[in-house]
């Protein structure tokens, strides 16, 4: 901000990137850590679970509570409801040790069948094979030794294909709340072409489980950025309000200065008169008095010469006191012009930034945020006259491929050449804005439905008819709409979504048209 002065912020610089990177540094150690710990808590049910199952059938006393260790489980470690569990277990083992010893034989066969079907990465298949045969001549001393001779088959250094705590992750939703979330937040203008990249990743249909990791991974950092620069203009922010509330304490002690002054000075007159008075008073009294005419006049000379000095000294002081006073408000002046300076400066800078809060940096035309604060005062102005006001939701047909196959240059350069198209073929009190990504949204006052759509498909041929050229080859660009008006009773949001149902029909009747609800 042009109120601070560059010293100063080039003095801090270098402790905002150092505490900036310490605190980065320590979110991708706290990042690890939850790794560290996910995959502990991950081996630690495996563990468990299997334990549960390759110990199931060996009492029926236990049965009930391997499976509901195992349920517990399924959710995650839920530390008290897992260690209540683990207390029942506890008291029934040793129900289990004073209780005779029921000779129940181990049933081998179905136990390794289910273990084979579980585990079916060769070499372990192998392993337990080998112990099935070795478990059928050869009688363990205690069934725990079996036990244990399982899991150390089936304890592996690579996991085993079937996870039975799998937890399955819908990729699609995740990435929908994702970028609705982005769409949703004001990004500041240096973050634009990273935000649309992030968008464009999240809005892909063909995502693996190890790119989406990669792709939340970027969404993040992406997040945590603009979380870091908000933050840093909040302290420009506060700055100023601390350097306006100084300058204004500043101009206060001026004041009073001024004030105390214009004080004494009053009181130092006052003095001076009363001063002056008692003297001409004792004259008086004096002449009165006299008989002799030479001692009259030497109290009389004394009397004037003792008010003459005093009149001389207040002059004195109250040159001395002007003189003080004139400074200070030459100061106070000073000061008001300077505040007066930085207030404009202050103003045209949030003029410039409530404009760019607006408008989108990409295509130039008004943003989501704008589209937000027209539309309520076009609804007002609906629900007030009931003039007809319609909606109109474009999206350009396979912007994907666009990036895809020529990149996001080419892709912003349609986003432009769309942007001023639609533009060019509006009427002046239609009102377009980007609402994100390859959409578009316009706002017709006074226009009912079938206007809209004429209108509409004369937008719609103007952009069919246009070349585009991308690397060096001719590119068709079409674009489909949604038009709907909006009707008694209707919210914004139901005249979007109804706006946005007839956009999905024309995508889904083709492209390159336009459908109406």
């Amino acid at each position: 901000m042009s109120f601070f002065s560059k010293t100063v912020v080039q003095d801090k610089a270098t402790d905002q990137d150092k505490w900036k990177e310490k605190y980065l540094n320590l979110l991708d150690e706290h990042e690890q850590s939850e790794k560290s710990y996910k995959e502990k808590e991950d081996i630690l049910c495996k563990t468990i679970v299997r334990l549960t199952i390759a110990t199931t059938g060996l009492d029926a006393l236990l049965d009930p509570h391997l499976m509901n260790i195992r349920d517990q489980l399924k959710n995650g470690i839920n530390s008290q409801a897992l260690k209540d569990e683990l207390e029942k277990f506890t008291a029934s083992v040793a129900q289990i040790k004073h209780t005779p010893h029921q000779n129940q034989p181990l049933n081998i066969e179905l136990l390794f069948d289910f273990l084979l079907q579980q585990y079916t990465v060769e070499k372990r298949q192998n392993a337990l094979k080998l112990l099935k045969q070795k478990a059928e001549t050869i009688n363990f001393e205690t069934p725990n030794q079996l036990f244990i001779a399982i899991l150390e088959a089936i304890e592996p250094d690579d996991a085993p294909t079937s996870n039975i705590l799998a937890n399955h992750i819908d990729i699609g939703i995740v990435s929908k709340q994702l970028l609705l979330f982005l769409e949703s937040i004001e990004i500041p203008s240096i973050f634009d072409q990273q935000a649309q990249i992030a968008k464009q990743l999240l809005a892909a249909s063909n995502q693996s489980t190890t790119s989406f990791e990669a792709i939340l991974d970027k969404s993040f950092k992406l997040l945590l950025k603009i979380k870091q620069h908000n933050q840093s203009e909040q302290q420009d922010i506060d700055k100023f309000l601390s350097h306006i509330t100084e300058q204004l304490a500043a101009l206060d002690v001026s004041v009073m200065g001024a004030s105390t002054a214009a004080i004494e000075s009053a009181e130092n007159r006052n003095k001076l008169d009363q001063s002056v008075s008692e003297q001409m008073e004792e004259l008086k009294l004096s002449s009165t008095k006299a008989t002799k005419l030479e001692p009259l006049k030497g109290i009389i000379t004394s009397r004037l010469a003792s008010i003459a000095k005093e009149i001389q000294e207040h002059n004195q002081k109250e040159a001395i006191q002007r003189q003080k006073t004139q400074q200070q408000l030459d100061d106070l002046v000073d000061r008001i012009k300077t505040m007066e300076s930085e207030s404009c400066d202050l103003k045209t800078k949030l003029k410039i930034a409530n404009t760019q809060a607006l408008r989108d940096t990409l295509t130039g035309l008004p943003n989501r945020n704008a589209y937000n604060e027209r539309l309520e005062i076009e609804m007002a102005r609906w629900k007030r006259y009931h003039s007809p006001l319609s909606i109109i939701i474009w999206d350009i047909d396979y912007f994907k491929n666009i990036n895809d196959n020529y990149g996001h240059k080419a892709g912003d350069k349609v986003l432009q050449l769309i942007a001023k198209l639609l533009s060019d073929h509006s009427r002046a009190t239609d009102f377009i804005s980007r609402f994100g990504g390859e959409e578009f949204t316009m706002l017709l006052p006074n226009t009912d439905r079938q206007s809209a759509l004429i209108l509409a498909n004369q937008q719609r041929q103007s952009v069919e008819k246009t070349g585009f050229n991308a690397s060096g080859a001719s590119v068709a660009i079409t674009i489909s709409c949604g038009v709907t008006e909006f009707i008694e009773n209707d919210t914004d949001e139901t005249a979007f979504n109804r706006a946005d149902q007839a956009l999905y029909q024309a995508k889904q009747e083709g492209r390159n048209r336009c459908c109406i609800l």
